[in-house]
């Protein structure tokens, strides 16, 4: 592999912009690139990416998939990589995000492809508006797929192997009060933030357990300080390892939310979204023992795990297709302190490449 090109095609990635969900244009300029080493592209109704490179120096016909999702949180526009080759990282000036989260993925996967000596046919999936509820993966046209097994590319370190993920549920709460002058006449008002407000108050919200979690983590609601304000809207998610657990505690959270709109008198409505459904795969499966010995082979011990997070890697589970997530070497995600680790990219690319040369 080529270290310095790995990193030049990370920084060209890194400076298209591509936040949630105005990431069409990166898809875009990412099917070029790949075309441009002999790759096939296609593109499904929701503007997702599969790209196809026959078998190389193979006579495999079972093909493998990767996926990396194109779009980035915010701040996104304007990012300026830094290689700091001194303390090994690459980082932006701090006012943006790095967007390696989840680009680094996909220039591992390019300099995959150009290093590889062999493989067996390889499908790229590059999906949309991950960041915001995998609303790429979950609108994926999967009948467009080949591989029976999917690697994602999508945690921190090298060495994390993520077997399963919890069941993921969203709630988007609406609360219509009534609006009036806060100072002439109060009495005609009825507050929707102080409706929401006592939802959340008496909301259990965090760690639940070791395996479950909940948050409220958008409260937008009034127009101007002297209006008793009409409208107030959350966004409110729960997480869980126990499927069981999560639809029970999302339930919980809808009767809280219910019960202070008709303790306060405001009108409510609630959108929920099973965004996806856990999983779990055995560590003793092809999938995670493949990559496992791929990691070994480059001196990296497999850190096996689960995650409370969620990933594209649920929706392809979901579909009957064993995927799992891989880590691509990065920290301090969604943050202006974002940092992708030289070294770790490096490892990542190498392992890819003794993957795919495995099994061809």
């Amino acid at each position: 592999m080529n270290t310095q090109r790995l990193i030049s095609t990370f920084c060209e990635l890194v400076k298209i912009p591509s936040e949630s969900p105005n990431d069409k244009e990166f898809i875009s300029y990412v099917a070029k690139f790949l075309r441009l080493e002999g790759a096939k592209s296609k593109r499904d109704s929701y503007g997702n990416l599969i790209i196809k490179f026959p078998a190389k120096n193979s006579k495999s016909k079972t093909s493998i998939a990767f996926c990396c999702h194109g779009d980035t949180v915010k701040p996104g526009v304007g990012i300026k990589p830094i290689v700091d080759l001194e303390k090994g990282i690459i980082r932006t000036d701090g006012t943006t995000i790095l967007g390696a989260d989840d680009k680094a993925g996909i220039a591992e996967i390019i300099e995959m492809i150009r290093a590889a000596e062999k493989h067996p046919p390889l499908e790229i999936i590059i999906t949309r508006c991950e960041e915001i509820g995998s609303l790429g993966a979950k609108n994926l046209d999967f009948s467009l797929i080949d591989s029976k097994r999917v690697y994602v590319l999508d945690m921190d370190a090298p060495s994390e192997l993520v077997i399963g993920e919890a069941t993921h549920v969203h709630m988007d709460v609406t609360y219509t009060g009534r609006a009036a002058h806060s100072g002439a006449e109060p009495e005609k008002g009825i507050s929707s933030i102080q409706a929401a407000v006592r939802a959340i108050y008496n909301m259990k919200l965090g760690r639940i357990d070791a395996g479950t979690t909940a948050n409220v983590g958008v409260f937008n609601g009034g127009e101007a300080r002297n209006s008793i304000p009409e409208t107030t809207k959350l966004l409110a998610e729960c997480r869980s390892l126990d499927y069981e657990k999560a639809i029970k505690l999302s339930e919980e959270m809808k009767e809280i939310f219910i019960k202070a709109s008709n303790e306060s008198g405001t009108k409510i409505h609630i959108d929920t979204d099973l965004v996806s459904k856990g999983y779990k795969i055995s560590a003793d499966s092809d999938i995670v023992k493949e990559f496992a010995i791929a990691l070994e082979k480059h001196g990296v011990k497999p850190d096996i795990q689960v995650i409370v997070a969620g990933t594209d890697a649920s929706l392809f589970n979901e579909h009957g297709i064993p995927a799992v997530v891989v880590g691509i070497g990065c920290r301090d995600i969604h943050s202006k302190g974002e940092y992708a680790i030289i070294s770790e990219m490096e490892t990542t690319t190498k392992v890819l490449v003794s993957l795919v040369e495995g099994l061809a």
